[in-house]
């Protein structure tokens, strides 16, 4: 093993698979990652795989474009296939307010380059046959949109970072950090210690423990998502016997779940209310490449739901309840840029959608650390967003919080209540008595307008 590197990357998921390829495309050979068991053992190897362009950010929009576009031409590059199925994805519309949303969404998408269709309840028929259509207002339709294999993109992105130079050390686990005097890292490991001029954490389930290693907190806590893999569906087989061609993927977004092809069953992933945070204390010793027990209670009100649009849902048997940790942050979105306080210490955590960010996540975090600043405005994923308010209670409960809205309408200037107030001024409570509605920056109460009497 080297025992200086310029970068090293902590964590051997997707995401820290990516920024060591993305690191080594930008020409820096002398860099290392460690993992403490094997490549994808943490969230990415029980992901779904799915691979959505939607999304209200401009930053993590563009993030996901890059991912999408990368991910097409990496089996060329490296000759690693990636299973990578381009079957579009469908967003359904059962109320004019989440049509609203779709084509507010439509700026975005034409400002970052992301092709998209506005579609018709006839037109998602069309698309999906099986799909009852007839309370629907609309849908959103992603042509280049669908899902591939997690394990497999990550070789792909680790063999195209080895072609570069870059190495790869498995079962090297990070015990303790040092600053040196002269501005570099000491990496103590199991395996030896290497000296970096940078460090990059990309630890999922790990941000928090390997955040002490450092001496910050990072407000980062896996919550439990668990989906169902069902039995082959007789109705869906003949549908692909008789030439169908591979459903796109269903999200029915005012019902909160996704739906999708697995080998002619189905998987549904809900994003149920309830869904608990794991992990806020440390990931235990004895929990390895493990999942949770399934929880079938919780599901079932999306499992109705499901079986309400597809009908053939319901004839399926049920083969698995995948229930794994997968990381959120408080806002949701990932936190990637420079660690508060420190020197050459960048993070790439909290990624709720790993494996859709991934490729984009590491493009624009080695922009940073390689040309000094990144390629586009990264502000809403910098990790300096967040304070010391994000204590270990606060991000649990946002984290849930956020979890279980993924669906929701998201309306302009939203604002979301649980854990509030956090920071609060001497005239608060004179403020709340005049009517004030509140809204939060960077923890603070602050009054967004103030409502006459009755109005709320």
């Amino acid at each position: 093993m080297k025992t200086h590197a310029r970068v090293v990357v902590i964590g051997g998921g997707v995401v820290g698979v990516g920024t060591l390829y993305h690191l080594a495309k930008k020409g820096w050979s002398d860099v290392v990652l460690v993992e403490r068991t094997e490549l994808t053992a943490g969230s990415t190897w029980h992901a779904a795989g799915l691979l959505p362009l939607f999304n209200m950010s401009y930053t993590v929009g563009q993030l996901h474009k890059y991912s999408v576009d990368l991910y097409k031409s990496l089996e060329e590059e490296t000759g690693q296939d990636v299973s990578f199925h381009v079957n579009g994805n469908l967003r359904l519309a059962c109320s004019r307010d989440r049509m609203d949303e779709y084509h507010k969404y439509c700026g975005t998408a034409n400002t970052i380059g992301v092709p998209f269709e506005i579609i018709t309840p006839q037109e998602v028929k069309e698309l999906w046959p099986l799909c009852e259509t007839d309370d629907l207002v609309g849908a959103l339709y992603h042509p280049d949109d669908g899902h591939i294999a997690p394990v497999d993109v990550t070789n792909a992105m680790a063999k195209g970072a080895r072609n570069r130079g870059a190495e790869i050390y498995l079962r090297t686990e990070v015990l303790g950090v040092e600053a040196q005097f002269g501005g570099e890292w000491l990496i103590k490991t199991n395996k030896g210690d290497i000296t970096c001029e940078h460090v990059v954490c990309a630890t999922g389930n790990y941000a928090r423990q390997t955040g002490h290693l450092f001496g910050i907190e990072v407000p980062a806590v896996p919550v439990q998502h668990q989906y169902i893999v069902t039995d082959v569906c007789e109705e869906l087989k003949a549908y692909r016997d008789g030439g169908g061609r591979e459903l796109a993927v269903l999200r029915e977004s005012d019902a909160s779940y996704y739906l999708r092809e697995e080998r002619l069953g189905y998987i549904l992933g809900p994003y149920e209310a309830g869904a608990p945070a794991v992990f806020a204390d440390g990931v235990p010793e004895t929990f390895g490449q493990d999942l949770f027990p399934g929880d079938l209670d919780r599901l079932m009100p999306h499992v109705e739901a499901a079986i309400k649009r597809v009908p053939s849902f319901e004839k399926v048997g049920i083969k698995d309840i995948v229930n794994g940790p997968i990381s959120y942050t408080p806002d949701g979105s990932p936190l990637i840029g420079p660690a508060w306080g420190l020197r050459n210490v960048w993070l790439n955590e909290g990624h709720s959608f790993g494996v859709t960010a991934a490729g984009g996540a590491g493009w624009q975090l080695a922009e940073w650390i390689v040309e000094g600043e990144p390629g586009i405005d990264m502000l809403a994923t910098d990790p300096r967003r967040f304070g010391p308010y994000t204590s270990k209670a606060y991000t649990v409960k946002k984290n849930e919080e956020t979890y279980r809205n993924v669906f929701t309408v998201h309306y302009p200037d939203e604002e979301r209540e649980d854990a509030r107030p956090a920071k609060t001024s001497p005239i608060y409570d004179k403020l709340d008595r005049l009517g004030a509605v509140w809204g939060q920056r960077y923890g603070w109460e602050r009054p967004n307008w103030f409502a006459p009497p009755g109005m709320l």
